[in-house]
């Protein structure tokens, strides 16, 4: 069985490494499509542009109406060419005939026109025209209309692409292919429109695409890693690297899965008292001032936060329930030593597990308000929970209710307790699950019993806060039904001790001392 699970992961890893090569293959391939299509583009639109600046010169200088080959101009078609760098020559023609040029001025013996190419946008095209100048041949693309001509050489155009020299630039005409610039015979015939063909082998990548119309082509083919030196070094050690950095990998994962644990963030968190308190308020219902405040745990840490259902639960597991619920009870006795009031004492509730009320934890809460201000009435919320043993506990609870402590059910009516179990304990309030109060707007079957749970309380003497709000109207609902006290996103969100303090002064009679 052992010798199975060692060939199983040795499978896993071989599989790794083919996977990781493959994956390697396939970006390499799809990064270098992007430097094709993106160097053929260029190629054309540089073409292109110069085609249609060759297009504006022309029209210029037919718009200067010169009849015959002057000295003006000769000086107007040498200063159009001095005006770009692609231009090589300009010619004049009289009735046809070319009579002169800027590289050589007039001519001795007058040149007849030959058949163009082609004809685009109005213009006659020659493809590998020779034009003799002082000095060199020229070879490129001839544009005539009326009465001038221009030759454009690739040279010029495609000079900025001179490093790149594994494409063929050419012509279609009809079924004819023109060679005009670059490496011959790499034009395959795979695409004659603006559709790219590409072609992705082991050796080597190809692409082609045509321009408007589809008259002008490129094609290019790379071979493979070709852009590397000592390639075949180079693909020795990528393969050493895939395989060291699987199995770094594997050892990255195991150790980010321990780090980013929720178990382990949530120790860390314990041991460096970094979960906080944030408090929502509970409102008079009549008057919306402030009368007290839920203590809400929350967790944020370097990583990031978690939410409540994220890591309450985890710290009940990790049996840290109590020194989690201890912090936080001294946190908010601190701070709300100087909390001063005017009549009533502040109502501050604190969430207990049902794990600390069986063993007795709970009861280290004596202790720990032992000597609070007198201006804080302190109430231990226990959610109704399977887990809670009712029988049990009633000797606990009583404890803590002579201790000044008052005892609330959370989120009543979607647990496990009934009335006779509720008369084994001494509670002082029920707070009613936001679920009821979600559908209080509708009429819904589940709202119609929230009158009922007023009748429980009444019977138990206890008072009723609403969880959950977030309208008017349903503030309006639950006073019909006699309830006095709630809250819920409507008047706040659970709040950082600095902004809670905020709130409380400026909607009740509550102040603190200086």
């Amino acid at each position: 069985m052992q010798k199975m699970g060692s060939i199983t992961k040795y499978l896993a890893f071989l599989c790794g490494i083919i996977i990781s090569l493959t994956m390697m293959f396939y970006s390499y391939s799809y990064i270098l499509k992007s430097q094709l299509l993106e160097q053929g583009e260029n190629i054309l639109s540089d073409l292109m542009d110069t085609t249609a600046y060759g297009y504006d010169v022309i029209e210029s200088l037919n718009n200067q109406n010169f009849t015959y080959c002057s000295d003006e101009n000769l000086l107007a078609m040498r200063k159009s060419q001095f005006e770009s760098n692609d231009i090589k020559d300009i010619g004049f023609l009289e009735n046809g005939v070319l009579t002169c040029t800027t590289g050589i001025g007039i001519l001795k013996t007058p040149i007849k026109g030959l058949s163009y190419d082609f004809m685009l946008d109005g213009h006659e095209f020659w493809f590998n025209h020779k034009l003799i100048t002082f000095d060199r041949t020229v070879q490129g693309i001839v544009i005539r209309k009326d009465n001038y001509n221009l030759v454009a050489s690739f040279q010029g155009i495609l000079y900025e692409h001179r490093k790149f020299k594994s494409y063929e630039l050419l012509a279609l005409k009809g079924e004819e292919i023109i060679h005009l610039f670059g490496e011959p015979g790499i034009y395959q015939k795979k695409s004659t429109s603006s559709q790219p063909y590409f072609n992705s082998g082991l050796l080597s990548h190809s692409f082609e695409f045509c321009g408007p119309k589809g008259l002008i082509c490129v094609a290019i083919v790379q071979k493979n890693f070709s852009e590397f030196q000592l390639a075949p070094v180079l693909l020795i050690l990528m393969f050493i690297s895939l395989i060291s950095g699987v199995a770094t990998l594997h050892a990255y994962q195991s150790i980010y899965s321990y780090i980013y644990s929720t178990k382990r963030r949530i120790k860390l968190a314990l041991s460096f008292k970094s979960i906080k308190p944030h408090y929502q308020a509970i409102v008079e219902l009549q008057t919306g001032k402030v009368i007290g405040c839920e203590l809400l745990a929350r967790f944020e840490d370097h990583i990031g936060p978690l939410y409540p259902d994220q890591f309450i639960s985890v710290v009940g597991e990790l049996d840290m329930s109590w020194l989690m619920t201890e912090d936080l009870i001294l946190q908010a006795i601190d701070d709300f030593k100087d909390i001063k009031i005017i009549n009533e004492p502040f109502y501050l509730s604190i969430n207990v597990y049902p794990k600390d009320i069986n063993n007795g934890n709970i009861l280290k809460g004596v202790e720990l308000f032992k000597n609070i201000t007198p201006n804080l009435e302190v109430c231990f919320e226990v959610t109704e929970d399977e887990e809670l043993h009712y029988s049990k506990v009633g000797n606990t609870l009583e404890l803590l209710s002579k201790s000044r402590i008052k005892i609330s059910i959370d989120d009543f009516g979607t647990g496990y307790s009934n009335l006779s179990q509720l008369k084994l304990l001494d509670i002082d309030t029920l707070k009613v699950d936001k679920s009821f109060i979600d559908e209080v707007e509708t009429g819904s079957i589940r709202s119609t019993l929230i009158p009922n749970i007023v009748s429980i309380a009444d019977k138990l003497g206890a008072s009723i806060i609403a969880e959950g709000i977030e309208n008017k109207l349903q503030v309006d609902e639950l006073l019909k039904m006699d309830i006095k006290f709630g809250q819920g996103w409507y008047y706040t969100k659970a709040l950082p001790l600095a902004e809670f303090k905020h709130y409380l002064i400026n909607n009740s009679d509550y102040k603190f001392h200086q």
